[in-house]
């Protein structure tokens, strides 16, 4: 068995170079592919966007609402399977995959997946990643999209994707978690490029290569495409632009934990574009932001934007702090090279009490306590 991570949090958490230490960081391994989601909040960031500058500034708080395309009826879920809600704490699922336009049925898996919690408050956030390749219990389904004849078994959480979609997703992280999923959020690769370039671009501190084979003090070149070279250090990046650096992760050491912390990075990049830019207090460039990000997202049926907005007034980015799900490190279970959750999936505080703890703490909106008590080793 192999341990990986460290206790660092905030932006993706990173194990230290050439040991092994705690058990929080995600080993999830592959990079998303060219139309991969890039999931990791810019839903939510949608929503903040729309509140940030105060209605008074924007002339139609409800269109956004009617705009947006809403596939996931998460009210058909059977409820018997579900959590109970225990405050008015919101939790959204900021989903991605790498679906392409002409994948076959099931070939599409979620790349990547983060619960967003928002205090009752609307003061606090936070986003916990979820690794694709989390060795978990996907719940029988017999209305999954795909394939129901694969569910009910223990196997790699972007599986549920592939075998149920949105649906399946949902109820597999709350069988894992005991958290009631308030609202899905899903973006994909154009939507990601026309909201960074409905910004003007987004500024991000580039890390230069590290990994033997790409080690470049300058910068990093990307292995993609036209293989364009970031130079080491801020840089103003279009759409394209980030999408293709926060896809890199060979040419670092810390391999797809470096990719895991950029994709982060790039969040607080939007909505730290989105103010500086004016965008929140400029009544024609909000609108016109708005417009142009209304169909790069798909949300559920009750996900009710404007309300949301309007609770998340005051939400900047530096009241936004990542983590990753606790695990055990990486193994091979059921023939799969996996991040271990639990080797006792029935009874996970057994051997992760982290996590388990974590997920309390979710549900009871306590989780500014849960840090507290936590503490994550400094970079």
């Amino acid at each position: 068995m192999t341990y990986s991570g460290s206790n660092y949090r905030g932006a993706a958490s990173v194990p230290p170079a050439g040991g092994s230490g705690g058990a929080r960081m995600a080993a999830a391994s592959g990079g998303p592919t060219r139309r991969g989601l890039i999931g990791s909040g810019i839903g939510l960031v949608v929503s903040l966007a729309a509140a940030g500058g105060g209605f008074a500034v924007w002339s139609k708080p409800n269109s956004i609402n009617e705009d947006l395309e809403r596939p996931f009826d998460l009210d058909a879920l059977p409820e018997d399977d579900r959590p109970e809600k225990l405050n008015e704490a919101l939790n959204i699922l900021v989903i991605g995959s790498d679906a392409r336009e002409d994948s076959a049925e099931g070939e599409a898996r979620s790349d990547t997946t983060i619960i967003m919690h928002v205090n009752e408050g609307g003061t606090e956030a936070y986003g916990v990643s979820i690794p694709r390749d989390l060795y978990v219990h996907i719940p029988e389904f017999d209305e999954a999209q795909y394939y129901p004849e694969y569910t009910g078994t223990n196997t790699k959480f972007n599986a549920a994707y592939a075998w149920g979609g949105v649906p399946l997703t949902v109820l597999t992280l709350e069988h894992l978690t005991g958290v009631r999923i308030d609202h899905v959020v899903e973006i994909d690769f154009a939507g990601l490029v026309e909201v960074v370039d409905a910004l003007g671009g987004v500024k991000m501190d580039i890390e230069a290569a590290t990994a033997p084979e790409y080690y470049d003090e300058t910068g990093v070149t990307s292995i993609h495409g036209d293989h364009y070279f970031f130079p080491k250090g801020e840089n103003l990046l279009t759409g394209e632009q980030a999408l293709d650096y926060v896809r890199q992760r060979y040419q670092w050491n810390e391999g797809d934990f470096a990719r895991m912390r950029h994709q982060q990075q790039l969040i607080r990049a939007i909505m730290d574009s989105a103010l500086s830019a004016g965008v929140l207090t400029d009544r024609g460039k909000l609108t016109s932001f708005l417009d142009s990000t209304a169909d790069a997202v798909k949300v559920d049926t009750t996900f009710n934007v404007t309300s949301t907005a309007i609770s998340l007034m005051d939400l900047r980015s530096d009241d936004l702090e990542f983590m990753t799900t606790p695990h055990l490190g990486t193994d091979t279970l059921g023939g799969e090279s996996v991040v271990v959750y639990s080797y006792d999936l029935e009874n996970p505080g057994n051997d992760n009490p982290e996590a388990v703890s974590l997920w309390e703490a979710i549900r009871d909106d306590t989780v500014a306590e849960w840090v507290a008590a936590n503490p994550a080793d400094e970079e």
